[in-house]
């Protein structure tokens, strides 16, 4: 079939675009086709048409109105599509084509939605294969951020850790990666993104210098070297790429290193239920959602990025604290959050305009937002003050004020746009105003032509009319032109006035019309008037846009004030509500807190129950008894994971400068967060329960340092007994000789308190029981001692499992009792590891009565039936054994 050039056009675009779905103007439509039009059928249930529907290959379609767009767009992207938009550029005339070109690529990370709280990562990945090894490249940024930053890993293991940590939206593979389904299959199987193929420019340096506006590439010094420069450029080059620009604002290029932050991998955050709970996988029962009593996605980002990268700095947690505590007059603060709850998100507004189709509403959410702070009002005043006190510097602050005067001057108000379609303010240009009232007042203005003409020629009677085919003209009777013409053409001469520069158009029977080049001219303006004018004020909100441009760095240091100031004045007033105090930072070596309680438990309880609170004290002193790492006994999941968490969740909001719930607290500066909290397969690794909890607890083991924090909880309980206590004991005492980090491991094997007796920093916890003849009711308390025994029968009870079972698990635990050789446990923990003896005389003989019978036998010449009685004998004397 013949394609028409329209659709040769659509072929080629989409060649270029083939991992989009493609949006083709014609007209008042976008239309889709091929395949893409029965994916936005099934996906956004359009109706399924055709293209030439007579052919032998009719070509599918669909179709959505232009300005229907924007509904539709997010259900693909929620749908990890690619869209893109490609408009007409030229006007429709008859038998030529309309010239068309992409204007957008729209991706699941450009999509940009102000109610999201989430950061919203692009990653560009590299690799550069070394003589003996090889090293991965990431460069990342959000696009609300505008800081991009880079780092290396020299294997895929920690480059995936990383990219999982980060969770970007979308993830750029270099063309020239090969094997790029190592990095691609692995992330897919835990993240929902979009991956994309695409190319490093050819000369990455120059492509980075005209970017950046840069003469050479050292400020950015080490962000760049070591072959980051061809992940950095990757990601710039495609962003381009989708946004058809350049992009605003490259003023920070960053190497991520670890200094300055405490290491806390993906693993920790999800045990942890940092961001996400376990229970129902939503946000809802995670630490963030608890503390987040932000109103706008912008601040509830920076808490977001507090809590995934806390810091080992001690003068700036100070900061944080001082400044938090600053704002624990709850009035003031709840007054500086009203007000500031009347902004909008300012990052995210900057990037809709910068970044999407120039639109009037953002320039104006913009305006209401900066005029919180610089209308010079009282309130204002406070606003502005206490964003100095946040180091907002006095250039930015005059660049911005600039700014809102700006576009205050030029802009309507809110109240005169809403009654207008036009919104450039008047009397700020005049030919803005000049076409204003040609196109508003035009009756105004040829009514002071009909009164100069009728002045000018004493004639009373000059009428000016129109006609659609002929439009305006002046129209005397034959009478009365005579004297017109007398009169005007004698000043037609004497005067260069268009007004009066006149020529006879028409010639009736009872009439003569007239026109002039002043008439003409009006006439034009008259009948363009209103293009010229939404022309005219688009291109000065384009100049407006280009003022945002320049100004996108102070906008967005500017927004990250404002976000500090809510995150502060928010966690002041939930710490006031919620009993929570500053902590004490120190570099002694010592955990000590009192009276501790977990946020997110605690926020749930109900009404009449109250969270009991526990005491934890951990230290390191060389003049004194050191306690490095607790053994806390109790019964299986009763409160273990609990203590252990919420000991990692306050030294995590200490570190993140926040307030924690405790009476008191002291806690020293850590430079790693481990938590190994529950394991199960991941099938899709190939790895069972056991292995996946070896291989975090080897992470651990090759991560930590003396100053980190460890919580252990329950290791390898899928193997049997004797493996546990050697491997954990093994682990346990490798932590305390070679890590010295303070650790607290939760276990509902009592055997493990044997290492207090080993080891002076070891010491035993438990939970406090209160046991009588009739039931066990468990404190939740924790006290010094280790747990004399499990109680798992007990728990079971409280779990409401049926009577029968439980009569018939303790006459079955009393079994057990008396047959096992309890020693044998004691003896891993007492004994060289690995070298357990058994030493039962009972089971020797045993052993060696029944070898004497085997070996005396003729078993070769044995028949069927004499091999059954040999067994039977067998059988016979270890029954009479037990």
């Amino acid at each position: 079939m013949e394609l028409t050039p329209a659709m040769k056009q659509y072929q080629e675009m989409k060649k270029q675009n083939s991992d989009c779905i493609l949006f083709f103007r014609i007209g008042d439509f976008y239309e889709v086709f091929f395949e893409d039009a029965n994916i936005c059928h099934n996906v956004l249930d359009l109706v399924l048409t055709s293209k030439n529907k007579t052919a032998d290959n009719p070509i599918p379609m669909a179709w959505i109105p232009h300005h229907s767009i924007d509904k539709y767009i997010p259900k693909l992207i929620q749908r990890w599509y690619k869209v893109a938009i490609a408009e007409q550029i030229t006007d429709p005339k008859p038998w030529k084509l309309v010239q068309r070109e992409i204007t957008q690529i729209i991706t699941p990370w450009t999509y940009i939605q102000e109610w999201t709280k989430n950061f919203n990562y692009m990653l560009a990945i590299t690799r550069k294969e070394l003589s003996s090894w090889e090293v991965y490249h990431l460069a990342w940024w959000d696009f609300t951020l505008w800081e991009y930053q880079t780092k290396s890993f020299s294997n895929l293991w920690d480059t995936q850790k990383r990219i999982l940590t980060l969770s970007p939206s979308e993830i750029i593979i270099d063309v020239d990666f090969s094997e790029k389904d190592s990095i691609s299959t692995p992330i897919q199987q835990y993240l929902q993104c979009l991956i994309s193929v695409y190319e490093v420019p050819v000369d990455p340096e120059s492509f980075l210098c005209n970017m950046a506006k840069v003469q050479t590439l050292s400020s950015f010094w080490q962000a760049v070297g070591e072959w980051r420069l061809q992940a950095i450029t990757l990601l710039l080059n495609y962003i381009r790429h989708v946004q058809q620009q350049n992009i605003a604002n490259i003023s920070k290029i960053s190497y991520h290193a670890q200094t300055g932050f405490v290491l806390m991998d993906d693993i920790t955050i999800k045990n942890l239920e940092i961001f996400s709970s376990s229970y129902e996988n939503n946000q809802q029962y995670s630490l963030f959602w608890i503390l987040d009593q932000t109103k706008t996605s912008a601040w509830a980002r920076l808490l977001h990025y507090y809590l995934a990268n806390p810091i080992n700095s001690l003068s700036e947690i100070q900061r944080r604290q001082n400044l938090i505590a600053h704002y624990q007059d709850i009035d003031y603060s709840k007054f500086i959050l009203k007000k500031l709850w009347e902004s909008y998100d300012l990052q995210k507004l900057t990037s809709s305009i910068l970044y999407k189709k120039l639109s009037l509403i953002p320039f104006l959410k913009l305006r209401s937002s900066l005029n919180l702070f610089f209308w010079w009002n009282e309130e204002s005043k406070i606003l502005l003050e206490e964003l100095r006190l946040l180091w907002l510097q006095s250039d930015e602050e005059i660049q911005l004020k600039t700014l809102y005067e700006t576009l205050q001057k030029t802009l309507k108000s809110d109240q005169d746009v809403m009654n207008s379609e036009y919104f450039i303010a008047d009397w700020r240009n005049t030919e803005v105003d000049e076409l204003r009232k040609i196109a508003f007042h035009s009756d105004d203005l040829l009514l002071q032509y009909q009164q100069f003409l009728v002045q000018e020629s004493w004639v009373q009677n000059v009428k000016l009319k129109f006609v659609m085919n002929q439009w305006y003209f002046i129209e005397l009777t034959t009478k009365d032109s005579i004297q017109f013409e007398e009169k005007l053409w004698i000043w037609t001469w004497d005067k260069e006035d268009e007004r009066l520069n006149l020529y006879r158009r028409n010639t009736l029977k009872w009439n003569q019309r007239y026109s002039s080049i002043y008439l003409e001219k009006l006439q034009e303006n008259i009948l363009t008037a209103r293009d010229k004018l939404t022309k005219l004020e688009n291109s000065l909100l384009k100049e407006m846009w280009e003022k945002i441009w320049d100004k996108n760095a102070e906008i967005s240091s500017f927004a990250q004030k404002v976000a500090e100031l809510d995150v502060f004045c928010s966690h002041a007033i939930f710490a006031f509500e919620h009993r929570y105090i500053q902590p004490e930072i120190n570099n002694k070596n010592l955990i000590e807190i009192v009276w501790w309680r977990h946020p997110v438990i605690e926020a749930y309880l109900p009404t009449d129950q109250q969270f009991i609170p526990n005491d934890l004290s951990i230290w390191e002193k060389e003049s004194q008894e050191k306690e490095m790492i607790h053994i806390i006994t109790w019964p299986n999941m009763w409160w273990k994971s609990t203590f252990l968490r919420q000991s990692a969740l306050i030294v995590l909001l200490a570190h993140c400068g926040l307030f924690v719930p405790a009476t008191s607290a002291k806690i020293w500066l850590v430079d790693g967060i481990f938590a190994r909290v529950g394991s199960w397969d991941v099938i899709a690794k190939n790895q069972s329960t056991f292995m996946t909890e070896m291989i975090e607890v080897s992470n651990i083991l090759n991560n930590a340092t003396s100053q980190s924090f460890i919580i252990f909880d329950e290791l390898w309980r899928g193997t049997s007994t004797y493996d546990w206590l050697a491997l954990t004991s093994a682990i346990l005492q490798y932590v305390l000789k070679h890590l010295k980090a303070k650790t607290l491991i939760a276990t509902h094997y009592h055997e493990l308190i044997k290492l207090e007796k080993m080891y002076s920093e070891v010491k035993n916890y438990s939970v406090s029981v209160y046991e009588t003849d009739k039931e066990v009711l468990f404190m939740k308390k924790i006290v010094k001692g280790g747990a004399s025994k499990s109680y798992w029968i007990d728990v079971a009870k409280i779990a409401w499992i049926p009577d029968e079972i439980l009569k018939l698990s303790r006459e079955i635990l009393k079994w057990f009792e008396t047959k096992q050789d309890n020693n044998l446990h004691t003896q891993i923990i007492s004994t060289p590891l690995f070298e357990i003896q058994n030493n039962s005389s009972k089971y020797q003989e045993k052993y060696e009565k029944i070898q004497r019978i085997i070996t005396q036998a003729d078993l070769n010449n044995m028949t069927p039936i004499q091999a059954i009685q040999f067994l039977a004998k067998i059988k016979d004397e270890l029954e009479n054994e037990e």
